[in-house]
């Protein structure tokens, strides 16, 4: 028998990866199994999708089921001839990406409703980049789902989001795993993140070869700060990486494969995650 115990000083990051809810949604599940409850979350791109429903109470059971029950039809909009018109349509100028995220507000609803940030029984802070002042943002307050939708809008797969007047883009541009703040937070002593990294390597495809690896150097360079921050104010970050199989919007299938290695993580690192401060 599993005794939970809520972890007052310990916060919990998902990062932003690629599909990369499958297998926090499977972390999520081997936390609960192991007792292991944080008094805070932060979340980033897929990492913001699963810390918000996580922080919003919603059963870990009913979590998984949303997302190995995902389809493609479920989020993806158009198809070959409407996506080949819209920019088009929507003129050049205008146009930012294939989807829009009403099917993904849609598909969020039943389970966040219109719940506010503020008002979750853990609080629940989501990074996004703000292309209208050119800065990254963690958002504590204001519309649940919006704000999951606006850390999730990888360039030109989504359209560029608006809260308010200022434009928005996934989270992970800036700042693939938000802990800055939490490292600044006195409540907090210990920070456990997890990472989702898949086993493909760099795309054949120049362009995208070239943006996923400017924000994986961007990456690079913001941890070793972080971890320089971190030991400055004293305070202990445990990574926990989680390797996947490589899925994408055409290959969903590896996602029972991806939540189950997350689910494993959890277990594996259980002794250094539950360990007090």
């Amino acid at each position: 028998m599993e005794i939970h115990v809520k972890q007052k000083f310990t916060a919990l990051t998902f990062n932003s990866a690629f599909f990369g809810f499958y297998a926090h949604a499977g972390f999520a599940k081997g936390l609960s199994e192991i007792g292991f409850h944080p008094s805070k979350i932060t979340g980033c791109s897929s990492g913001a999708l699963i810390g918000s429903l996580v922080a919003a109470g919603i059963p870990v059971d009913t979590m998984t089921d949303l997302i190995l029950n995902l389809r493609k039809k479920d989020f993806w909009e158009g198809n070959l001839v409407t996506n080949f018109v819209k920019p088009i349509r929507k003129g050049l100028k205008n146009y930012s990406g294939i989807l829009s995220g009403r099917k993904i507000k849609g598909l969020l609803k039943p389970y966040l409703g219109h719940k506010k940030i503020e008002d979750l029984p853990i609080p629940m802070g989501i990074s996004v980049s703000n292309i209208t002042k050119q800065t990254r943002e963690l958002k504590t307050k204001g519309d649940l789902i919006d704000r999951i939708l606006a850390s999730m809008t990888f360039p030109f797969l989504f359209e560029i989001q608006k809260l308010g007047e200022e434009e928005f883009i996934d989270g992970g541009v800036a700042d693939q795993e938000p802990i800055k703040e939490l490292i600044l937070d006195k409540s907090i002593r210990k920070i456990v993140v997890h990472s989702v990294r898949t086993k493909k390597g760099l795309s054949e495809k120049a362009m995208i070869r070239a943006f996923h690896s400017s924000v994986q150097i961007i990456e690079n360079e913001t941890r070793e700060l972080k971890e320089l921050l971190a030991k400055h104010y004293k305070k202990e970050i445990v990574r926990v990486e989680t390797i996947t199989p490589y899925i994408d919007a055409n290959r969903l299938k590896h996602g029972k494969d991806a939540m189950e290695e997350g689910r494993k993580s959890a277990h594996h690192w259980k002794k250094k995650i539950l360990a007090s401060t």
